[in-house]
């Protein structure tokens, strides 16, 4: 017969095998997140799920939603703070923007900004948030260290805001009927500078890595507009698929992206020419894409089939995540925020 002492060692260890087994099994913790969240060391992804109200929270290693954040009604715009660790996620059909701890993956605070608020953007150093408020004609300007707004600029019917590398400009999408057009806000001036009028309505718009040139897309037109913010003017325009929305060129990657809606695939796009270079499938009525840090994955949210697809960039190869219902848009941590971000 065992010695008790022993039975008592042997029980302790079959139960920290039993934990052990269950962690990796899926064991879930209070609030039904799995156990094994807790323990990932892969940066994370955020999808803002539209009709359902709430942010899917993606292990990238894993390829998995690891959580679940419920938010204000229609999640809309998002970004994220270049640690990594807080996202800010606009509410189309309220007034509010969301601030989401990464550490927690749980709201902590809501800002009041104005009526339907749409796209959002940070500056370079995290210090400034740029809110376009459609429902009030303005693009507001939060300080993220108080996480309140400090000024305002009057624009017509702002959707989407990018900012410039440098921090010191920003081009908002105006689609405000029979006067489209990119405001170029001057953001230490805290002013419209100019308008670039346009004959179609504009959808996103956002600046390559290095701030060399703008790509933006409209409604209605098959290719993407490449714009010098230089000069303002329009030097090229890449061919697509029916329905562009989202375009940009991402840092450390080789080529950029384009989510074009009506052929449900991602464009590839060589910046040095402007020209296209494949088409990779994804999901149904895609939206928006982000990339790693290292510029070799890609995210693509998918509006029509509720789910995200993971591409590499240099095969093509995706992999598919169930996310929310009408997904739209997704920002990645550029690496693993750390306790205390």
């Amino acid at each position: 017969m065992m010695p008790k002492r022993n039975r008592r060692g042997r029980i302790g260890l079959w139960s920290f095998y039993a934990i052990l087994s269950g962690l990796a099994g899926g064991l879930t913790l209070a609030g039904g997140a799995p156990a094994l969240a807790a323990m990932h060391s892969a940066p994370k992804a955020y999808v803002g799920n539209f009709k359902d109200n709430t942010v899917s929270v993606i292990d990238t290693g894993a390829g998995a939603v690891i959580a679940t954040v419920p938010v204000s009604a229609g999640p809309h715009g998002m970004a994220i703070a270049a640690n990594g660790g807080t996202v800010y996620v606009s509410g189309d059909a309220t007034s509010a923007v969301d601030v989401i701890d990464t550490g927690t993956d749980k709201v902590v605070k809501s800002i009041e900004v104005g009526k339907t608020p749409n796209g959002i953007a940070l500056t370079p150093d995290d210090r400034l948030l740029l809110v376009t408020v459609y429902g009030e004609d303005r693009l507001a300007f939060v300080d993220t260290a108080s996480k309140s707004v400090s000024s305002t600029v009057p624009v017509p019917k702002p959707h989407t805001v990018a900012v410039s590398p440098d921090g010191k400009i920003a081009y908002v999408t105006v689609q405000e009927p029979g006067h489209f057009g990119l405001a170029l806000i001057d953001i230490p001036g805290r002013k419209m500078v100019r308008m670039i009028p346009l004959d179609k309505t504009p959808r996103d718009g956002e600046f390559g890595y290095d701030g060399k040139l703008f790509y933006f897309t409209q409604a209605g037109v098959s290719s993407v507009q490449v714009l010098d913010p230089a000069s303002d003017k329009i030097v090229a325009q890449i061919p697509t698929a029916v329905s562009p929305h989202f375009v940009g060129y991402p840092r450390n990657s080789k080529v950029g992206i384009v989510v074009v809606q009506g052929s449900s695939e991602l464009l590839l796009f060589d910046p040095a020419t402007n020209s296209p270079v494949r088409g990779i499938g994804v999901g149904k009525q895609p939206h928006w894409a982000t990339a790693s840090a290292d510029g070799k994955t890609a995210y693509v949210t998918n509006e029509g089939s509720n789910d995200l697809t993971i591409v590499d960039l240099a095969t093509g190869k995706t992999q598919t995540t169930a996310v929310g219902n009408a997904p739209r848009k997704v920002v990645v941590q550029r690496t693993t925020a750390m306790k205390g971000n």
